[in-house]
């Protein structure tokens, strides 16, 4: 024992057991505080399930339990297209009203990503033939060249479950990076109804739309619709990528007052002085577009894609090689994607060019 508790204890006697008070009470205060009951506690404990059930039950199941989040029953194009197919057959698919057109410009000379279709038709009040006046877009690749109403003309057999048709005026119902979704008919762009005047049609003449998507148009596709569709008939919904497009409606030609080697060729007055260019397009344009009986030349007999090197017209440009060559070639201006030459030379002891071989 120390002097000091020795002291200690001589003046206040035994301390060990105060001392031991001490240290348990100082003992006591470091520890952690025992866990109290909580009713507080319990009730949150117990009301989390019940919330997640409310929000589960209260939350709209088409967008969140849905079968579209896994597999489900896809659509089968074949009935609808054997059905279009045979109404095509029988000329029964379109009913065009031409008078439409009646608004549209008047072109007088119709030349450089300019054309005209084939199809003739009169006007009230008018005696001359009329065709329609074709616009092919600039850069198609590069840009959103079509807008929601447009009118346009496509190739047949595209890569849609549901074929398109040359002969077929079709209005473009949504553009790239719009969402489709087609279901029993019903159609939205965007997750709304589709608000239009062709809908409207649609439905007052009892005319059935089919197909089935649900999917974000890439930066190349175009969803469409027959235009002029006959009543009571089923209308395929195509989403058509914009290489099977051949251009836009914009205006009407005549065969008597407007200049055009298309109008020329269609009423076979092809006398005129035209440049290699025109010329090349009057080749491509007669093997798709035309009569296929004249201008056959053995150089477009292998190429597979004719239709798009015509669709293409604003990506080729012209190099004179001599007086009697010129050289047509096709930049894209894309990696990856190689230029395509043509050659166009004067046919001898004549003013017509040809493609070289």
């Amino acid at each position: 024992m120390s002097d000091f508790k020795r002291k200690l204890d001589q003046m206040m006697g035994d301390t060990s057991k105060q001392e031991r008070r001490i240290k348990q009470r100082v003992h006591e205060r470091l520890q952690k505080p025992a866990r109290k009951f909580s009713w507080q506690v319990l009730f949150v404990s117990a009301a989390i399930p019940l919330v997640a059930l409310f929000l589960i039950l209260t939350i709209d199941p088409t967008n969140y339990l849905s079968s579209d989040k896994g597999p489900g029953i896809p659509y089968d194009p074949l009935d609808d297209l054997a059905q279009i197919s045979a109404l095509q057959k029988k000329q029964q698919l379109s009913a065009v009203d031409y008078e439409e057109f009646a608004t549209l410009p008047h072109f007088e000379e119709v030349d450089g990503l300019y054309y005209v279709d084939k199809e003739t038709f009169s006007l009230q009040g008018s005696s001359e033939a009329m065709h329609t006046v074709i616009e092919r877009k600039v850069n198609l690749f590069d840009e959103v060249v079509y807008e929601a109403g447009d009118i346009v003309r496509t190739m047949t057999n595209t890569t849609s479950h549901l074929p398109t048709y040359m002969d077929v005026y079709y209005k473009v119902i949504a553009v790239p990076g719009d969402r489709v979704v087609l279901k029993n008919g019903k159609l939205e762009i965007n997750g709304k109804p589709l608000p239009s005047d062709i809908m409207d049609r649609y439905e007052k003449q009892g005319i059935t739309i089919v197909g089935g998507y649900d999917q974000l148009l890439n930066a190349r596709e175009y969803f469409l619709l027959n235009h002029f569709p006959a009543s009571k008939t089923v209308q395929g919904a195509t989403i058509t990528p914009v290489h099977k497009i051949y251009g836009q409606v914009v205006g009407i030609a005549t065969e008597e007052r407007t200049y055009s080697i298309y109008m020329d060729y269609l009423t076979g007055q092809l006398t005129g002085d035209y440049t290699p260019e025109q010329y090349f397009d009057l080749y491509i344009y007669d093997d798709l577009l035309g009569f296929g009986n004249s201008l056959k030349t053995p150089a477009f007999t292998e190429i597979s894609r004719l239709g798009e090197l015509f669709v293409e017209a604003s990506y080729r440009k012209t190099a004179s090689v001599s007086d009697n060559e010129v050289e047509i070639r096709y930049q894209y201006g894309r990696e990856g994607v190689a230029d395509r030459a043509f050659t166009m030379k004067r046919v001898s002891g004549s003013d017509r060019w040809a493609i070289a071989e």
